[in-house]
């Protein structure tokens, strides 16, 4: 099983280049599927994070990761802003209806949004499940459109910046592990990332029920 995930790992790492356009196409449409709302819990993370480890922070493939996860991020983004823009409460009433979460979430946020749109944006892009509650209250509330362009590249840069670093160390300090252990350097960031996103969760629940 380890061995089959060493070589699946390898190949998508391999298979990331300019002569490789499906491959790149997939991890921009994951990008986009994942701003808009639809979640792939740690796929795009995991293809960040390895093709890192393996190839180096200022290889191709990275510098190619790297820009179809922000141009991705920019249309998926993008998409529900200008919809919730256009659209105003509408839109934002038909999401509610099928999104608790959002519903519940997105009129306390508006109220935060309005005197420092930028920094609130982007510490809610950063936070698991607000990222669509920051794009539809931007959109509603007509925040400029730069400011949420500039929002998610500051986002981009925090966040995916942070997955090249721990690759790089990575790198750096298991260098001389050898391929059968790569699984397992996998499957910890794996596992780091979702207690990370776990404890961010259980303590936003626990100031949520404080405030009520």
């Amino acid at each position: 099983m380890i061995d089959w995930i060493n070589g699946a790992l390898s190949t998508l790492a391999a298979s990331i280049n300019v002569n490789n356009p499906r491959g790149l196409a997939a991890i921009f449409l994951l990008t986009v599927s994942a701003d808009i709302g639809i979640p792939f819990p740690f796929a795009l993370d995991t293809i960040l994070f390895f093709t890192t480890y393996k190839m180096g922070a200022f290889s191709l493939p990275v510098l190619l990761i790297i820009t179809m996860l922000l141009s991705g991020s920019l249309l998926g983004t993008s998409i529900i802003y200008w919809l919730s823009r256009l659209l105003g409460t509408r839109f934002a009433n038909w999401l509610g209806k099928r999104s608790k979460f959002l519903q519940r979430n997105l009129e306390q946020f508006q109220n935060r949004i309005g005197r420092w749109p930028i920094p609130v944006i982007v510490a809610a892009r950063l936070t698991p499940g607000f990222m669509q509650v920051s794009s539809v209250a931007a959109g509603t509330m007509r925040i400029r459109y730069y400011q949420m362009v500039l929002a998610i590249v500051l986002s981009f840069i925090v966040y995916d910046g942070t997955l090249i670093f721990l690759g790089t160390l990575a790198r750096l300090g298991l260098k001389d592990v050898g391929p059968e252990y790569t699984a397992w350097i996998v499957f910890g960031f794996v596992a780091i990332m979702a207690a990370v996103f776990v404890t961010i969760h259980l303590v936003r629940r626990r100031r949520i029920k404080k405030l009520k």
